[in-house]
């Protein structure tokens, strides 16, 4: 197993343009165990489009939950962690609170009507704005959208690639990886003229077919994100999703 270490002083922009104080530069140090592209992982992988299917359907079973993320994305010169509160409640109602470093205190609520409420942390936090939900101002660090965060859009993600010619091998059962306090199965994304090269790979809870962990080596900044605290069904009121 390898590690990816990136030491960097953060600073960002802060949410919605509106912050315009940098945050601590403090040096940080942060390792995401076993972050490597190269693959297969694991000796022993079968095809996995019969798992992906099965993660897009348990998704859509989702009537609500609520959970913790974290995202390590490692820019350029700088190393960037976002953590945060998300809600979801069908047929697609959002909130996403920053609690890391990165906007702390901001929260954006997508609504019945398709609009996004939000507003920055800090001495700020009480100017609302209304936003589209593509708005660029609402991505996240690695540039995802917040609208493409939930269960469903990310297990869309993988089906997309395989309808595309991408190909996808999983681990024949759950295993134990460095970082994840849970055994769960591997599932990789890659390109059959390059076997070699990962482009995804996802961390799956084999009780519910959801992703744990799920590291992007695609992208322009590569990233790895964790869900924890998942709890799902448990009746989330409207009322969360109004601002």
């Amino acid at each position: 197993m390898s590690k990816f270490v990136i030491k960097s002083a953060c600073a960002a922009a802060a949410f919605l343009s509106l912050a315009m104080g940098l945050y601590p530069a403090w040096a940080k140090q942060y390792v995401v165990e076993n972050f490597n592209q190269a693959g297969p992982m694991l000796s022993s992988m079968k095809d996995g489009q019969a798992l992906v299917s099965t993660m897009c359907s348990e998704a859509q079973k989702l009537n609500d939950y609520s959970l913790v993320f974290e995202t390590i994305t490692f820019k350029k010169g700088e190393t960037i962690s976002e953590k945060g509160n998300l809600y979801f409640k069908k047929p697609k109602l959002m909130r996403l609170e920053e609690i890391g470093d990165y906007k702390k205190g901001s929260v954006a609520v997508l609504g019945k009507d398709g609009k996004v409420r939000a507003h920055a942390g800090g001495m700020i936090k009480f100017v609302t704005l209304t936003l589209d939900p593509s708005d660029k101002q609402l991505d996240a660090a690695n540039g995802d959208r917040m609208e493409d965060s939930d269960f469903v859009s990310l297990s869309n993600v993988l089906r997309d690639r395989l309808k595309q010619g991408q190909q996808a091998r999983v681990s024949d059962k759950a295993v134990a990886a460095p970082g994840l306090s849970q055994p769960t199965l591997v599932l990789e994304i890659f390109k059959s003229s390059d076997p070699k090269t990962v482009l995804k790979r996802v961390f799956v809870d084999p009780k519910t077919s959801l992703p744990v962990r799920w590291d992007d080596y695609d992208y322009k900044d590569p990233c790895s994100s964790t869900w924890m605290n998942v709890k799902a069904n448990t009746g989330i009121s409207d009322d969360l999703f109004k601002m």
